[in-house]
Order: structure tokens, then C-alpha cells, then sequence
């Protein structure tokens, strides 16, 4: 399910115009990205938490030229899906 799926998908359970829906959505990935940014973790009850790590700096190799090159360290987003939802996924 791409993005413009959900919102057509959420648009026919709420009841709200695909419009709004996108709003919406658009606002919570902002809210996500403003809060991951700040280092905070975002924590969706029943679904998952988004949690900023900061990943340090370290040696890769390019597959195609064997190059060896030193990454630099850079902040990732992990995110763990809710116990409970996986549990519901593989029911």
C-alpha cells in the first residue's frame, strides 16, 4: 500500500475528503521528523516507537572499486513496531 492508497483507504473509513487526510499525514511525518531531529523518541501506543541513534563514524568498502573510505557519523531512525501489533500481524 503506497501513500496515496492509505489516504484514499482512511478517507473511506472516516468519512473526511482525501484532502484533509493528506493534511494530516503530512503533519504527523513533520511531527516525526521535528521530534526524531530534536533527538526525542516518538512513541504511537499500539503501533511503534521512532527512536534517533546516533550511528558513529566508520570504515566501508565501495563494492565496485574496492575503494576503502571512512563514513561519517550521522543520526539514523530506528523504529520497533509495537509487540502487540506484531503479535496481531501473525495471528
Amino acid at each position: 500500500m503506497n501513500k496515496s492508497q492509505l489516504i484514499e483507504e482512511l478517507s473511506k473509513r472516516v468519512g473526511n475528503d482525501k484532502e484533509e487526510i493528506r493534511y494530516i499525514l503530512e503533519e504527523l511525518n513533520n511531527i516525526i521528523l521535528e521530534k526524531t531531529r530534536a533527538g526525542e523518541k516518538v512513541c504511537i501506543q499500539g503501533f511503534g516507537v521512532y527512536t534517533p541513534r546516533l550511528q558513529t563514524s566508520r570504515l566501508a568498502r565501495n563494492p565496485k572499486s574496492g575503494e576503502t573510505l571512512m563514513l561519517i557519523p550521522r543520526t539514523i531512525v530506528h523504529f520497533k513496531c509495537a509487540p502487540n501489533l506484531v503479535k496481531e500481524i501473525n495471528k
